[in-house]
């Protein structure tokens, strides 16, 4: 037993003591409580006699147990308070050492005297009511717009303002995942035509394997068997099987623009989806996929929910992706493959469906301003995939290959996992973080800096000719740049340290403007294939920025590009007509962007000079430094990373709009102090 654990045994056998009084004791002074070992160990009624009356009519020995010591109440308390100061201790150098392990130092304050002042912890926790429901927030970009913008009622306590409900007949919608069984149809009859399921399993593995949320999930030579297994004959193939065909078809078709999808499935998009849709629901109602789930069924709702996320920015769909971690326990994925015994092949398909999981999760924060911070993915024991393409595996291996050090189809899955696991460290550090004592800009620095040498590792032999690499080497710049501008951002907010003016610059707005205006597959041709996917990730952290700062500085050289960028932004991505089950996030932009153009109609009737001058007549986007290279893309992507300065915001309260309703419900132990 550890000294930890006996002290505590020690402490709960001492509370539990009782006192001198409450015990009476014989002439001889033992305690008349306890039976003889004999009548204990016969289970009977001991009278403690010396000896007692059953064992002289049995003739056996009797003998009790020795009497307690008992110590005086002020030596067992004075014990107990230095035992329980020693487990505190055993405790800190603990946390100490899991701090030491991420090779970081988190400062903590502590308190060694009655006298010294109680860490105070941040807290950004936010409940918003809405009638009888509620949302929660603990992102800490978004807790602060709530939190600050305290008069702007928002549409957030509204049920339908900004908000577009998703009807049950949507292919989007994802609540048929839980179906009963329909009797009037088989899951096979919704199989689409050889000719098209050939087409669009095509289409998959070249344009959405290892782009659909980031990580390759396929092994292609063994699953192409597997696809046209089913292709060939439905109607035998198993329930999980056909599931997961449909969710390749389901992804595949997703990835069409509406014209397009047309011409290849020969119907409307959406009647396609649907019929795609249906049948997976029905393939899972008929295998009993929650009570008996498979790794092929389960690979099954992890590819339809990455496809369905480019159309569906719900809650539901985080939600659903607990529920495929779950799943994925219960089939032992949260443990290394190798460890359980399983065959090597076995066991690295194993890894790259579970660490997309893991990654899938990281992204709660951006999307439902919901940190991450249960420490699942940094303490993942499960071995990371292996930088390998799929002709280097196969199932008869009797060990795995070494990892290359050139590109392969799971360099980009494997940027990206490096990429969750810094957020999520990134947030941990946060989260354990007070007001007193708030994380230091040299800790962040350190956690980006260390990512981008890692990820540049990865780079340095893409050929940015070839589409694949040229993905991997645009998307993990940008990604990589993203992530500092929005943590040096959101810890300027931890910090509580500048004024509006000091964060409101130029130079931050243009970097903000560099990373929102990016149409990196639109604008390259090369990458045409793989724009699909820039729907399914918005820039809210960006576009939160953007707007603010518009809000506190609605003039100056790039407020224009500024509001081009958004017009852009919110009609292609954030409101795309296609789009349902809009989030928390897109109202709170929205109310933001509303907020931002009532102070620019203000500021532009009250300095109609001044706001000439800064246009200068000019209506065409500006392209920024060095974006006349590399097919109009910034050059940012294809150099070392910028970095910038830190960043804070300071809103003037008193220019929203008068909207009806306001987010109430700040939770928290005490008074959120306001900002500078």
């Amino acid at each position: 037993m550890s000294p930890e654990l006996r002290d505590m045994e020690f402490i709960f056998d001492t509370i539990s003591e009782a006192s001198p009084e409450q015990q009476s004791r014989s002439q001889s002074g033992r305690p008349l409580s306890r039976s003889c070992y004999t009548c204990n160990r016969r289970k009977i009624r001991c009278d403690k006699q010396e000896p007692c009356t059953p064992c002289t009519q049995a003739g056996k020995p009797c003998a009790y147990p020795p009497r307690r010591i008992r110590r005086a109440k002020h030596t067992i308390m004075a014990d107990m308070a230095s035992r329980i100061s020693s487990l505190e201790k055993a405790l800190a150098k603990a946390n100490s050492r899991d701090s030491s392990a991420l090779g970081i130092s988190v400062s903590k304050n502590s308190s060694s005297s009655s006298s010294a002042q109680p860490v105070r912890l941040r807290n950004d926790d936010v409940l918003v009511e809405k009638g009888s429901s509620s949302q929660y927030f603990n992102e800490v970009m978004l807790s602060r717009v709530i939190e600050e913008e305290r008069d702007i009622e928002s549409v957030l306590s509204t049920s339908h303002t900004g908000t577009r409900h998703q009807p049950a007949t949507s292919p989007f919608n994802p609540a048929g995942i839980l179906s009963s069984v329909s009797l009037l149809q088989e899951p096979h009859t919704f199989h689409p035509t050889q000719p098209l399921a050939v087409r669009l399993w095509n289409n998959y593995a070249e344009n959405v394997d290892g782009c659909s949320g980031l990580i390759k999930l396929l092994h292609l030579p063994t699953d192409r068997v597997k696809v046209y297994s089913v292709i060939h004959d439905p109607a035998s193939a198993s329930f999980h099987d056909l599931a997961f065909c449909f969710a390749i078809y389901f992804a595949s078709a997703v990835s069409f623009e509406d014209v397009e999808a047309r011409l290849f499935l020969g119907q409307d998009k959406d009647d396609a989806l649907n019929t795609f849709k249906t049948g997976l629901e029905q393939a899972f109602a008929h295998g009993d996929f929650l009570d008996r789930p498979t790794l092929t069924g389960l690979l099954a709702l992890v590819i339809y929910l990455s496809g369905l996320r480019v159309h569906n920015r719900g809650k539901g769909i985080w939600i659903l992706n607990g529920l495929t971690i779950r799943i994925a326990q219960s089939l032992g994925l949260h443990r290394d493959g190798l460890r359980l015994g399983l065959p090597p092949f076995q066991s690295e398909m194993r890894r790259r469906l579970w660490w997309h999981l893991l990654s899938r999760d990281s992204r709660s924060g951006e999307d439902y301003g919901l940190e991450n911070t249960s420490g699942q993915l940094l303490g993942s024991n499960v071995s990371l995939p292996l930088n390998v393409d799929d002709v280097d595996l196969s199932p008869d291996m009797k060990e795995l290959p070494k990892p290359k050090n050139s590109w392969t189809a799971m360099t980009f899955s494997l940027i990206n996992i490096e990429l969750a696991k810094s957020i999520h460290k990134l947030a941990d550090i946060a989260a354990t973080s007070s007001l007193s004592s708030p994380p230091t800009e040299d800790i962040r620095i350190k956690v980006i800096d260390d990512l981008s040498a890692r990820i540049e590792g990865y780079l340095q032999n893409c050929n940015p000719v070839i589409p694949q690499h040229r993905m991997t080497l645009l998307c993990s710049r940008f990604l990589v740049r993203k992530l500092n501008f929005t943590t040096r951002l959101q810890w300027s907010f931890l910090r509580r340290t500048m004024k509006s003016d000091e964060f409101a610059t130029e130079e931050n707005l243009v970097e903000a403007l560099e990373l929102l205006e990016p149409r990196l597959f639109n604008d390259d041709g090369l990458l045409k294939q793989f724009s699909w996917a820039r729907r399914a990730y918005p820039q809210y952290h960006i576009t939160m920025y953007v707007l603010w700062h518009l809000c506190v500085k609605p003039e100056g050289p790039s407020v224009d590009r500024a509001w081009r960028a958004l017009d852009i932004h919110f009609s292609e991505v954030l409101c795309d007509k296609s789009t349902i089950g809009f989030g928390s996030k897109s109202a709170v932009l929205t109310a933001l962007k509303a907020k931002a153009l009532s102070i620019r109609a203000k500021h532009q009737r009250t300095n109609p000079r001044e706001n000439r001058a800064n246009t200068g007549g000019s209506s065409a986007l500006t392209l920024h430094e060095g974006a006349s290279e590399n097919n109009g893309l910034p050059s940012f992507l294809f150099g070392n990373i910028v970095g910038a300065d830190s960043l804070e915001f300071d809103i003037d309260k008193g220019e929203w709009l008068d909207w009806t309703t306001l987010p109430r419900g700040s939770q928290g132990d005490s008074p959120v102090e306001s900002f500078p």
